[in-house]
């Protein structure tokens, strides 16, 4: 049945969001009722914090109305308190790290390679000690060189000095780090369709893709890392771009409230389907 109302149209979208996280759902051994509970939790806690009505305070009766949640499950949800995890090293302090280091003037060569960092100096010389600081965080500066040299993206020499290897952070298969990508990188890729969605047509953020459906199978490999190497070229210079508006790096950039910009790439694969058709 063709979708005729946006309730038709949203529901049939989320269910093939879905299809792919019920995919890494089951293969963790996450089941259905922890979903589920997870589900009411955010239900209630997107209800109180982006539906509520000016001037007035929100009340367990109205998220009640409008997620279809009991008032009695409402109360208890938003009293409870929240659950946090501690990642040993998160993808935003990485991703940060090796993004100064192959940007900032400090830690380049004259030719604007990254420079070979001791872990640590006396004086002012750079150091990779000295670029976690800067970066920020409170990961030591152990812990994150111990991630980067596991995943590979650097290696450290027998006298401490440390080469980066990787322009960009991509954790180990299968590790959770990798998994937190997934819940960030897939959950801003969804706020920007969403913002899209209900956007007026000066609003809209960037949002495009490319895709063909008749490529032989034989050719996909060479395809793809043609496709790579332009999406890297594309993202080295998209970090130049953002490095020179960020005002951590240059104090002379624009100022305003803080805000964090993404600009990201994807590929994606799949054997072509022929699309089902409705019974007459």
């Amino acid at each position: 049945m063709p979708e005729n109302t946006p309730q038709q149209a949203i529901t049939a979208a989320v269910r093939r969001i879905l299809r792919p996280l019920v995919r890494q759902l089951v293969h963790h051994g996450v089941t259905f009722p922890v979903v589920s509970k997870l589900l009411k939790q955010l239900f209630v806690e997107v209800a109180a914090e982006e539906f509520k009505l000016p001037r007035r305070k929100l009340s367990d009766s109205r998220i009640a109305l409008i997620t279809g949640i009991p008032r009695k499950d409402v109360a208890g949800l938003r009293h409870a308190p929240p659950e946090r995890r501690v990642l040993p090293l998160d993808a935003h302090t990485a991703t940060r790290l090796i993004g100064r280091w192959t940007s900032d003037p400090r830690y380049l060569t004259p030719d604007g390679q990254p420079q070979v960092l001791p872990f640590e100096t006396r004086d002012d010389t750079p150091s990779f000690s000295e670029l976690v600081r800067r970066v920020g965080g409170d990961i030591p500066a152990r812990a994150i060189l111990d991630e980067l040299v596991r995943v590979g993206a650097a290696t450290v020499s027998p006298a401490r000095d440390i080469t980066l290897l990787a322009q960009r952070y991509i954790p180990a298969t299968g590790t959770v780090e990798k998994i937190d990508m997934l819940g960030e990188d897939a959950s801003q890729f969804v706020a920007t369709i969403g913002h899209n969605v209900l956007a007026q047509p000066d609003d809209l953020r960037f949002q495009q893709k490319i895709e063909f459906d008749n490529i032989g199978s034989r050719g996909v490999p060479t395809l793809e890392r043609h496709l790579r190497k332009l999406a890297d070229a594309f993202l080295t210079r998209v970090t130049d771009l953002m490095a020179a508006y960020d005002r951590d790096r240059n104090p002379s950039a624009p100022g305003g409230e803080r805000t964090r910009v993404t600009m990201g790439a994807y590929y994606f694969e799949e054997k072509h389907r022929e699309p089902e058709r409705e019974d007459e």
